[in-house]
């Protein structure tokens, strides 16, 4: 009977195997005919900057054999790396265009690939609390990023006319529903958090409940919370489908099979030069709940 962290491991192997499949397929195939390739490296984030606001990314550029070579090196940049944050994950977006008669092959491969990475996920899962999770990671994998190892690699399941990488500086948004916001924080109040003088707390959440309630009629509630600036592609699809267009998030590089070739926008700096101006927001800037990203919200009639 294996123990979780030999399963773990068991399953780390097969998925290190797999990966040096989908390396030998790539790079056997480079050297026998072109393979369009580029990718867009951004500076790392040293330890203890991961929470600066982020004001200005400086984004270089790979072609060729080089960014073949990145791509494949960023598709198993699993560890910490020396002097860089464990907190911010490494992203390296760009592309591998690769010939349309590999894509039975290539989809196989990656398909494998994603099923082990879910595999993974699923056993690391499967221990009981956070620091369970922790300790059966960085005991059996020292130094392992689990984030780095679940993100599945992307193949396009279609032809694609156009990519157009971007950044992403958004926020989620959702609506909070009154009586489950006060029964959610009604359950808080006996939990305070580590570190946390329990009758403070109390008094913190009661506050919090107060602040809830006393909110006129025609107030609702929103959750507004930010999310890091990250790169996303836009893709358009060459054939006629419906949307015609999905923006992908791109972690890492994406796989085309195709022997036309996309219409490419690269990625820029950021902040962009230009950028779209966005409507005027409904949601007030002053929060109601700070520490939950809760703010009021009145529609427009």
């Amino acid at each position: 009977m294996f123990t979780p962290a030999a399963r773990l491991r068991h399953t780390f192997s097969e998925l290190e195997s797999a990966m040096a499949a989908l390396s030998d397929l790539i790079t056997q195939t480079a050297a026998t005919v072109p393979v369009n390739a580029c990718c867009f490296p951004l500076p790392d984030v040293a330890s203890g900057d991961e929470h600066e606001p982020v004001t200005h990314i400086e984004v270089s550029r790979l072609d060729g054999a080089a960014a073949i070579t990145a791509a494949l090196d960023g598709y198993r940049q699993w560890y910490i790396r020396p002097g860089c944050s464990a907190k911010a994950s490494f992203r390296l977006p760009g592309y591998l265009v690769l010939p349309a008669a590999l894509k039975p092959e290539l989809q196989a491969l990656t398909e494998d690939i994603n099923r082990l990475k879910g595999e993974f996920r699923a056993q690391v899962q499967e221990a009981e609390g956070r620091d369970q999770k922790f300790a059966l990671v960085h005991d059996t994998l020292p130094g392992l990023i689990t984030l780095q190892v679940y993100r599945h690699l992307v193949l396009l399941p279609h032809s694609v006319s156009r990519l157009g990488f971007t950044w992403a500086n958004k926020q989620i948004i959702q609506k909070i529903d009154k009586d489950k916001l006060v029964k959610q924080l009604s359950d808080a109040r006996l939990s305070p958090p580590p570190l946390t003088d329990a009758q403070t707390w109390l008094q913190c959440v009661d506050r919090e409940i107060y602040d809830v309630k006393r909110l006129p009629p025609g107030v609702e509630l929103r959750l507004r919370r930010p999310v890091k600036t990250h790169p996303m592609v836009n893709v358009r699809w060459s054939e006629e489908l419906t949307p015609r267009q999905q923006q992908v998030k791109a972690h890492l590089p994406l796989l085309l099979c195709q022997d036309e070739l996309p219409a490419i926008t690269a990625l820029g700096h950021y902040p962009p030069a230009t950028s779209r101006k966005r409507r005027a927001a409904r949601i007030t800037d002053d929060p109601l709940i700070p520490r939950l990203h809760i703010y009021p919200y009145r529609p427009v009639s």
